[in-house]
């Protein structure tokens, strides 16, 4: 999924616009992207976009690996053993880094942790089969209180998808089963076998599978261009009796996270890779890229430190969901 998406920007490359350099105190060591997720979502199709310009920014060797597994967890551990130097960023998505620190067995504390950039904000979509029948979200939540154990949502399991999914089940005293996949891809792949009955993933990704399935809610506080039929969560839920503790509930910030050692050690650095990250962002491979897709709704590329308290905010909504 993530090759069909990336294609054209990897076309767009060999004709991007030279970018200004900035000096790296990390010298010629290579720069690792540690992508927490496997290949096919949205945090690694955005980190390869971003690792060519980054390289060309940097005059830096940039290689982007995937080190998938518990929700992130794997990932933000590797930055912590790698990335003491700066020598490692970390691609996650907010509120996962969050739930991997509330959930209190993952070995490391917030404070570990700087959020650099805040690449993309993406709202969750829900999603059925063009063929299901089912009309809207409303539709669905009948159907399941219709037929209890019969109805199904895949997620990629211990993400916020997962949180999201099941709050929405105990919220709305629905028996529907929340089976969870090792990605994004899989849990998506999924639905299209028939395996389950809908798909709960982030707005940009599954924009792939618009000609096989229906949205019937985008997880935002806005309609999404992509997804025109998909009324907001928020509008579903009013008429269920129910309402979002925020309007955007739990959607994907797609961020690049480094050690906060790295940070107090050496400062100066810090902001030579922040700047960089930046500029690269704010670059024609990935405006020209975010323009031709009808991104422009989801893009960011700010200061990580500009979204501390939304950041602080979702945590203790997850600390209290948690209890």
């Amino acid at each position: 999924m993530s090759r069909r998406l990336f294609s054209c920007a990897l076309g767009m490359t060999a004709a991007s616009v030279a970018l200004p350099r900035i000096a790296i105190a990390q010298g010629d060591k290579p720069l690792q992207i540690i992508v927490g997720y496997p290949p096919g979502g949205s945090t690694d199709a955005f980190a390869r976009l971003i690792s060519v310009p980054l390289q060309q920014v940097m005059n830096r060797t940039v290689v982007v690996r995937n080190q998938p597994g518990a929700g992130g967890q794997l990932g933000a551990s590797a930055l912590l053993r790698e990335g003491r130097d700066g020598s490692a960023v970390l691609a996650i998505n907010q509120p996962d880094l969050n739930l991997a620190i509330a959930r209190g067995n993952a070995g490391f504390k917030g404070t570990d942790f700087r959020v650099m950039m805040a690449d993309l904000h993406e709202p969750r979509v829900f999603l059925v089969k063009n063929d299901s029948g089912i009309r809207d979200f409303v539709d669905f939540v009948n159907q399941a209180k219709a037929n209890p154990g019969k109805l199904s949502i895949s997620v990629a399991g211990g993400t916020a998808q997962e949180v999201l999914a099941k709050w929405l089940v105990d919220t709305l005293k629905i028996d529907v089963l929340v089976v969870n996949y090792k990605g994004g891809a899989e849990s998506a792949n999924a639905l299209l076998a028939g395996d389950v009955t809908a798909n709960l993933g982030d707005d940009f990704v599954r924009s792939v599978l618009r000609p096989k399935t229906t949205a019937l809610f985008i997880g935002s506080d806005r309609k999404s261009p992509r997804w025109d039929e998909a009324q907001t969560l928020q509008s579903q839920l009013a008429k269920l009796g129910h309402s979002m503790p925020s309007p955007n509930f739990l959607s994907r910030y797609g961020v690049y996270v480094v050690s906060a050692e790295f940070v107090k050690k050496n400062p100066s650095g810090y902001q030579a890779l922040q700047e960089a990250f930046l500029k690269a962002r704010s670059g024609p491979v990935m405006t020209d890229y975010i323009q031709k897709n009808n991104l422009t709704d989801m893009s960011l590329g700010l200061p990580g430190e500009q979204f501390e308290n939304v950041f602080s905010s979702e945590m203790r909504e997850i600390e209290r969901i948690n209890k």
